[in-house]
């Protein structure tokens, strides 16, 4: 038998990691550098320091780069240099790549009488925000000098999350990005959606890349699980512990150099490196509480009860034991909370993490491990338990020419789940008889939601690995040749196990058991060769890339599907099961691509950067495999300009900027250019037959997006208060899309392009201050906010079936709905009555007044505040989004008056002729259910969803100096955490997030831990 494709890939890595640290080792010549002239300013010296060196730098904007100084290096080493040109005014250390330059703090900050190490936050340290390094495609720069439109959320705000999803950690911190959470267990998915919706049937969600390795954020088929459903978020099999850093890449200089995957924008995610440095060790211990944030205001058993009998008498029908038992079988004095008993638990978590750095010049190293276990709020043992190691290395030679590194994480989770979601069972009549009888055993007798407790029942183990391995070499000054290689391997196996156990006892020996197997398996591999050059000239700064990229990638799917077991005990083993069948999906996607970007900065005034990249996919037509895409950024910082210099004191920063450029969407699917079959229903003489599922179409193109942008950043007294405006206008065109075709052809339809154009236009806003900064004591804050916009602009004739089939409205967004206007409850009769074209009230029947509902958000974003006091800290987080949501107090299923629970504003109901109410009267039987669905799909149905939301807190206390001398310790900090503490909102269902009665909502968190290091 062969060896496993990923155990060669691995074994791959290991021998050609090795190899490179070899050659690391054995390179000869001294760490060193050779400058000489005279008057040469910080600027050009680090500049020439970068061409010689795999090092670049990173200061803030109290280093002043125009002091000049008189140099003669030859062979000089890089430390002693720096020693030299930095002198008594500034600090500096190395940081992987990067060479930290910090001006000597008791030169420009007062003293720190707990000598506690001051937060990264963007917004504490003067000028920082600006100069720090930002992650860009296939580099690096900062927000001063960046053409284009990126924002970087760093590691201490995602390693702060509770949770288990890396991604929760940007809600509410980057403007334009809309990350939605979908329910409150752990695994399911999340809608990420930046800048709109660019397609009108085809993924919208943006790449995400990882270490350089693109990352399918969606885990298929969400191996069978009833909760998880068809999608699961692979994002929960990452550990935000080990992420140090997530850029968000928005506009077209940022994403045009990803070609046919950048049109939805682009989530660069970097994880933690080793530093050098003497070895520390690092511990981190949390605990914490989950549970419920919200319970919704239900009918108790009087007031059900008075609706049931209410609406029995409305309807003139005698309740009997069969289509009435809660009246007359059940207990009536009974009362159960079923919110409490189903999802009103308390979930409990615990953590740890462990990791080991250090490192010198050289060779730096990073090792961790983590683990985690957290259970739910549902009754029963479920829980979640993870566990993975992650290590990074990096070494260089020692004449700083050649350089090797390896990053590889690897994180095992088993997870256990009911079959399904409790929270459907919350609007359970009151007085449903226990769920256990005196003997302690199941109570079979109703539809009782603890029998989920026994099954059936959900197990997976999912693995993920991430392995990368970056090779760069210095040619020539200023050449650098490099090379990513990156291997990702995502599997996963569940059961899903229904047992005999789930049938009353009388029944069970006419029953049979069953099981559903379920396997994942994801296998991604890149390689990207580059060459970079950077030139100094005079005043001109010049840097040149030049790429290419080669990626593969496949899917499997198997599932099992087995029936007939007799025993409990058999499950397991389908050689027991009287009928046994399966199928199988596989997927291959092959990518390449060369790219190329040129930067220009002169005078540190004016910057252009242009990228382009040629792309080949195949998800296309043969006539439509490659494309190019390209982009134009371009930004003056016209406070460098001598016109500004008078106003610096006031306005310390200025810069306009603008790009253009083309981008593209392959989120379609594999094969969807094919023709494709699909068994018949039925047999023929014992024989399945075929028939066409779609057909050929050798013209299937990508879906193009132009991007258009123009900002402004300023900074005002010495970058204390920093404001980003932005405005961009996206035009998304090509739509692929499914055209119906008649029957005749044997295929319902085929996808093409379609010559519609999507537009997508808005303005981010983006306010950080800091508002006190002494001795004691410091503020800060972060604002954002977003106002977008969604218009369907062309869209061909609406008279042909294939767009009326679709239902999008030229000129209208694409998440507006066209609804009946509700006109209140008939006083007469009791019943919803519409708007008719006369704007009369008339039954349901005889609406046709329909009036406009866009379910976008009209605007969101969030605000942080971050507080500092001697050693302690104080950060707040509240996320807001302005929208409208579905109205889930109507239930498509359940009118009040049915054997369900509602929501107690049906209180106000109509009675009896004359009444003013805002519900119809009650009734038991299907006589109003027109009307009914009527206003389901009226305005009625939809309500404002809009929120504010605490999405998390965190108090902390750092050890002073002392209690760190007498404990040994570097650094010592504790900490209380919270997440979703607080909504406000008039939203009247269980979360304006989620908009859903059946689905379990995001949880409230609240942890305490420990971090220290040795």
């Amino acid at each position: 038998m062969g060896m496993p494709e990923r155990t060669k890939c691995c074994t791959l890595f290991l021998l050609l990691y090795t190899c490179c640290l070899l050659q690391v080792h054995g390179q000869q010549g001294r760490n060193s550098v050779s400058i000489s002239g005279r008057h040469l300013s910080l600027q050009q010296l680090f500049n020439k320091i970068q061409e010689q060196t795999s090092y670049y730098f990173s200061y803030g904007a109290d280093v002043d780069l125009s002091r000049t100084i008189n140099v003669d290096f030859k062979q000089t080493t890089l430390q002693t240099v720096l020693n030299t040109i930095l002198a008594k005014d500034y600090s500096w250390e190395f940081d992987g790549r990067s060479i930290n330059i910090r001006m000597i703090p008791s030169t420009t900050l007062p003293p720190n009488p707990t000598h506690t190490p001051v937060s990264d936050s963007p917004t504490l340290i003067q000028g920082k925000a600006l100069d720090e390094t930002v992650i860009i495609a296939y580099g690096t720069t900062t927000h001063r000098f960046n053409t284009g439109n990126v924002t970087a959320i760093k590691g201490e705000s995602i390693a702060g999350q509770s949770g288990t999803n890396p991604l929760l950690a940007l809600q509410g911190r980057v403007p334009g990005l809309l990350v939605t959470q979908t329910g409150g267990i752990g695994g399911m998915a999340m809608k990420v959606q930046l800048r709109g919706q660019n397609s009108l049937e085809n993924g919208t969600q943006p790449l995400f890349i990882i270490d350089g390795i693109p990352y399918n954020p969606i885990l298929s088929g969400g191996l069978g699980s009833q909760i998880w459903g068809e999608k699961a978020s692979a994002f929960n099999f990452i550990n935000p512990e080990d992420v140090e850093s997530i850029d968000v890449l928005k506009d077209a200089d940022a994403t045009a150099i990803y070609g046919s995957r950048g049109a939805n924008g682009v989530i660069l995610i970097n994880t933690r490196k080793g530093k050098a440095g003497k070895t520390v060790l690092r511990f981190n211990i949390a605990t914490g509480l989950t549970h419920t944030g919200r319970h919704v205001q239900l009918l108790n058993t009087q007031q059900y009860l008075e609706m049931r009998n209410e609406a029995f008498r409305n309807d003139g029908v005698k309740p009997t034991e069969r289509n009435a038992p809660d009246l007359l079988k059940w207990d009536p004095a009974r009362y159960t909370d079923w919110q409490k008993a189903l999802i009103g638990g308390t979930g409990k978590n615990i953590s740890t993490q462990a990791s080991m750095s250090g490192g010198s010049n050289t060779y730096q190293y990073l090792i961790s491990g983590h683990y985690r276990r957290e259970t739910m709020v549902f009754p029963g043992s479920f829980a979640d338990t993870r566990g993975g190691l992650h290590l990074s290395t990096n070494a260089n030679s020692t004449d700083q020419r050649f350089s090797a590194t390896f990053t590889g994480s690897f994180l095992a989770d088993k997870t256990t789940l009911p079959g399904f979601d409790f929270t459907s069972s919350i609007l359970l009549p009151p007085n449903t008889p226990p769920a256990y009888l005196e003997d302690g055993s199941l109570n079979y007798s109703w539809l009782n939601p603890y029998i989920g407790l026994v099954g059936p029942l959900f197990n997976a183990d999912v693995k993920n690995l991430l392995a990368n391995i970056g090779l760069q070499y210095r040619l020539l000054p200023g050449l650098v040749l490099k090379t990513n290689v990156g291997y990702n391997w995502l599997t996963g196996r569940s059961s899903s196990l229904t047992p005999l156990a789930i049938y009353a006892p009388a029944i069970r020996n006419t029953r049979t058991g069953s099981s559903q197997h379920f396997h994942y398996e994801g296998i991604s591999r890149i390689i990207e060769p580059q060459a970079t050059y950077t030139l100094d000239k005079c005043a001109w700064h010049l840097q040149f890339l030049a790429g290419g990229t080669l990626q593969g990638y496949n899917e499997n799917q198997d599932a099992l599907y087995a029936d007939g077991f007799k025993s409990d005990a058999l499950l397991n083993n389908i050689y027991y099961a009287d009928t046994v069948y399966g199928k199988t999906e596989t997927a291959a996607y092959r990518y390449v691509a060369l790219f190329g970007r040129m930067g220009i900065n002169y005078k540190n005034r004016y910057l252009l950067n242009l990228s382009v990249r040629r792309d080949g996919s195949s998800r296309f037509g043969p006539r439509k495999q490659f494309a190019s895409f390209g982009a134009i950024g371009a930004a003056w910082i016209f406070t460098e300009a001598p016109f500004a210099k008078p106003l610096q004191r006031i306005l310390s920063f200025g810069k306009l900027r603008a790009s253009y450029g083309t981008t593209g969407n392959d989120q379609i699917g594999d094969y969807q250019y094919l023709g494709q079959y699909k068994n018949v229903d039925g047999t023929y003489q014992n024989v399945t037959g075929l028939r066409p599922a779609s057909l050929f179409n050798a013209d299937f193109a990508w879906e193009l997006t132009r991007k258009s942008e123009f900002g402004l950043d300023m900074g005002f007294l010495h970058d204390k208060i920093l404001l980003y405006a932005s405005y961009y206008l996206y035009r998304s065109s090509n739509q692929l899309v499914s055209y119906p075709l008649p029957d005749i052809t044997g295929a319902g339809s085929i996808i093409g392009n379609l010559p519609a154009v999507i537009r997508n236009n808005g303005l981010e806003l983006v306010l950080s201050a800091q508002h006190i900064r002494n001795k004691n004591f410091e503020w800060a804050s972060s604002f954002n906010i977003t106002f977008g916009r969604n218009q369907l602009l062309r869209y061909p004739d609406p008279t042909i079936p294939m767009q009326s089939s679709v239902g999008f409205v030229e000129g209208q967004a694409l998440s507006q709905l066209y609804v009946a206007t509700a006109m209140g409850v008939d006083p007469a009769t009791g019943t919803y009555q519409f708007a008719d074209a006369n704007h009369h009230p008339v039954p349901a029947n005889k609406a046709v007044e329909s009036k406009p509902i866009d379910m976008a958000p009209v605007c969101y974003g969030g605000w942080r505040n971050n507080f500092q006091w001697r050693g302690f800290g104080l950060e707040v987080l509240l996320q807001f989004t302005k929208q409208r949501g579905l109205n889930t107090i109507f239930d498509p299923n359940y009118m009040p008056g049915y054997l369900q629970n509602q929501y107690a504003v049906v209180l106000s109901r109509w009675q009896q002729a004359g009444d003013i109410a805002t519900y119809q009267r009650y009734t038991q039987t299907g006589s109003l259910r027109d009307g009914y669905r009527q206003a389901i799909e009226s305005d009625l149905g939809y309500t404002d969803a809009s929120f504010i939301r605490c999405r998390y807190v965190e108090a902390s206390w750092s050890f002073p100096s002392k209690l760190l001398q007498s404990l040994h310790l570097q650094e010592g900090k504790c900490y209380l955490q919270g997440q979703n503490l607080f909504t406000w909102t008039s939203y009247k269902g269980l979360d304006a997030e989620t908009q859903s009665k059946t689905t379990l909502p995001p949880l409230r968190m609240v942890s305490c831990g420990l971090k220290i290091a040795l």
